[in-house]
């Protein structure tokens, strides 16, 4: 299962499992830009992900991680 949000064009997908995907939003169907894996995230990782002013924030038990996600 996972828990997903939308910002600029991008599905951030965040799994149970403690990985979190990002997947251009596309009629085209489901592929990843890239996939990596929260540090402490193992399992029921149900926080979901939130993009704030180009900030991507992944909350993982009392941790809350903070990447920037702007665009390049």
């Amino acid at each position: 299962s996972a828990s997903l949000t939308y910002a600029d064009g991008h599905l951030y997908v965040r799994y149970a499992n403690g990985y979190v995907a990002l997947v251009p939003a596309s009629p085209d169907g489901y592929k990843e830009a890239g996939i990596f894996k929260v540090p402490n995230g193992t399992t029921n990782c149900w926080a979901h992900p939130v993009v704030l002013d180009g900030r991507l924030y992944l909350r993982e038990k009392d941790i809350l991680w903070c990447y920037d996600v702007k665009g390049k």
